[in-house]
């Protein structure tokens, strides 16, 4: 009879061991399998070009910024550069299109290296010569025969809002022969809702390859900018975002939103089917 009570101690001093035992693998398990992730994205982004120059310093990001549209007049019509040149329609108050009598040649030739920061300037030139606070606008790249430049506000650079967007025609023969212009202002702080939160050039790199967006020696370069997000009221709205791109082809913007920061990729070819589905392509 005693030796059934010392085996029944044995057994249920056994249970309560093997229990805690449980309880503290699953911890250290977690621990280790973190540890190990990390040191694998610390190996990869070792690798990354452009990575170790990428800044620490955490810079306000959930803060909201909203615009207002331009609506087109006869007024602004008559500042328009060289607009004898062609045809105005401003019947969509918030666009201004215009329509070249004639088709303008580019003080370039194309295909151009969008690396090429003097044929950029060039582009640049050409827009600011010929269209309404074109100054304001930076060359993007080109999609077919559609070449994208977006707004740059006082704050920063805009990227891929139909609000702030300049999108030039061009034919077989890369003249111009048309453009199609949006702009905004006010750009300010929308009201601060609770705590902002902060996240640095690297975070952002560092979520990106979690999600194996980046890879062992790719090239990176971030820039920050504005991105615009879903319209809350009847003004444009735009949150900070990084731009982040990866090996010079692929584009991916991290939104600093108030809840929670949002991988976003895009294109140009998206991006203008979004604007109009059927765009006519030149090879």
């Amino acid at each position: 009879m005693q030796w059934n009570k010392i085996k029944l101690t044995f057994i249920l001093a056994f249970l309560v061991l093997n229990i805690y035992l449980v309880f503290q693998l699953f911890p250290q398990e977690e621990t280790e399998q973190l540890v190990l992730e990390t040191e694998s994205q610390d190996a990869v982004l070792s690798t990354v070009k452009g990575y170790e120059e990428l800044s620490d310093e955490k810079a306000d990001t959930n803060q909201q910024y909203e615009a207002t549209k331009m609506r087109f007049t006869e007024d602004e019509l008559d500042k328009v550069p060289n607009r004898d040149k062609m045809d105005l329609d401003i019947s969509t108050d918030t666009e201004l299109e215009a329509k070249f009598k004639k088709p303008q040649s580019l003080p370039i030739e194309f295909p151009i290296d969008e690396d090429d920061e003097q044929a950029v300037q060039n582009l640049n030139g050409f827009v600011s010569d010929n269209v309404l606070f074109g100054e304001e606008y930076t060359y993007w790249g080109r999609q077919g025969n559609k070449l994208l430049f977006f707004q740059k506000i006082d704050q920063g650079q805009t990227y891929f809002g139909p609000d702030s967007l300049l999108l030039v025609t061009i034919n077989e023969d890369y003249d111009v022969t048309a453009y199609k212009q949006t702009y905004i202002k006010d750009f300010k702080k929308s009201e601060e809702t609770g705590d902002l939160k902060e996240y640095s050039e690297k975070q952002a790199v560092k979520a990106m390859q979690s999600q194996q967006l980046i890879e062992n020696s790719d090239t990176i370069e971030v820039e920050k900018g504005f991105y615009p997000t879903i319209e809350l009221s009847s003004k444009p709205n735009y949150a900070p975002a990084y731009k982040v791109t990866v090996n010079n082809t692929k584009h991916y913007f991290y939104l600093l939103l108030p809840d929670y920061p949002y991988i976003n990729p895009q294109t140009e070819s998206s991006f203008l089917s979004s604007l109009q589905p059927e765009t006519e392509e030149t090879q």
